[in-house]
């Protein structure tokens, strides 16, 4: 997904076969109780958001819509509810999750990919499927999550190309940073959860981020241009998560997110869905602002029907998807989200 340029005011070797078990991603020190606030209006659009989800989705765990059979939306539609706190084998909205997995394991190719049934950017749909996957593979009584995480992460580390990152295709031989981030979010998600990932994988995906910095803060596409708050997100959660959360350019981005606001509205749920997790990653300060600014945004965006519009995103299901789990982070609930 190519976002514009962010105008927010500034810039708004032998370690190949070593393998990182769960856990043991360097992360920042949790000193204090995470800065979240579930407010009755958050509950309640989140509430209006998950009924939305669960009547509108078809039988076979798809939803009618855009892109509503392709993994990757289903994926993400499936992780609203576990960032809610429902659970896959009961309670209200156990069926939801149920259908959505079942979906994606059975639609998934022998190579591991995580398409679903039609996307031309599969890429794309197999780093948000995988990382629903490694969310789901903790609570749900189903033998077959496991070994399709565990396809799915080995395509990832096969399809890492020579720049140290992703695009749309499983053999494209060159990179972006959303496409990459999709993937380098799956494969902590899918570490969290127990999954061997090769450390190599994971610093040169690290580099190619790096690569892509643009001095004074935020990430281009391809390479050190055109910063949007989209990518700024992106990176600035990747490096988080990849242990480079005191790295000067993880501070310069998060600071030029602080200073300059959320303004730019292009693709605004996508970078949504992104700066909310970085900028809780980044704690302290940092959330505090986006969560008193870009939360109470993001829910008066809410549709009468309970969904959020998904015109940039490609679909009202992919649109609702990442707007809830923007706001979801509030609940503190699912592992990716943790510090």
């Amino acid at each position: 997904m190519r976002t514009t340029k962010w105008s927010l005011g500034g810039m708004l070797a032998a370690l190949v076969a070593l393998t990182i078990p769960a856990g043991a991603w360097a992360a920042p020190p949790d000193t204090a109780r995470p800065d979240t606030r579930v407010t009755p209006e958050l509950e309640t659009a989140v509430q209006r958001g998950l009924e939305y989800l669960a009547r509108t989705q078809k039988p076979d765990g798809t939803w009618p819509d855009q892109h509503g059979d392709v993994s990757g939306v289903v994926g993400l539609a499936m992780m609203t509810f576990l960032a809610h706190g429902e659970a896959p084998d009961d309670g209200k909205y156990g069926r939801v999750i149920r259908r959505a997995v079942n979906y994606m394991v059975t639609t998934q190719s022998e190579n591991g990919l995580l398409a679903g049934r039609s996307e031309s950017s599969p890429m794309y749909s197999h780093g948000f499927a995988t990382l629903a996957l490694a969310e789901v593979y903790g609570v749900i009584d189903d033998r077959r999550v496991g070994p399709a995480l565990k396809k799915a992460v080995g395509l990832i580390v096969r399809s890492q190309n020579q720049l140290g990152g992703w695009r749309y295709s499983v053999d494209s031989t060159d990179a972006d940073t959303t496409v990459s981030g999709a993937q380098m979010l799956a494969l902590r998600a899918a570490a969290n959860a127990g999954m061997e990932v090769p450390v190599e994988t994971i610093r040169r995906g690290v580099r190619f981020y790096m690569n892509c910095f643009c001095p004074g803060g935020g990430f281009g596409y391809t390479g050190a241009d055109s910063p949007s708050a989209a990518r700024a997100g992106i990176g600035l959660l990747v490096l988080s998560l990849s242990g480079q959360y005191r790295s000067p350019e993880a501070k310069a981005t998060a600071e030029n997110l602080f200073a300059g606001g959320y303004q730019d509205r292009s693709y605004y749920l996508y970078a949504g869905y992104y700066c909310s997790q970085a900028m809780f990653q980044a704690g302290g300060k940092y959330w505090r602002l986006w969560n008193e600014t870009m939360t109470p945004s993001i829910i008066t965006m809410q549709q009468p029907d309970g969904s959020w519009s998904g015109s940039d995103v490609g679909g009202t299901i992919c649109g609702t998807a990442m707007a809830l789990l923007a706001i979801e982070v509030n609940y503190n609930l699912l592992p990716i989200y943790q510090r």
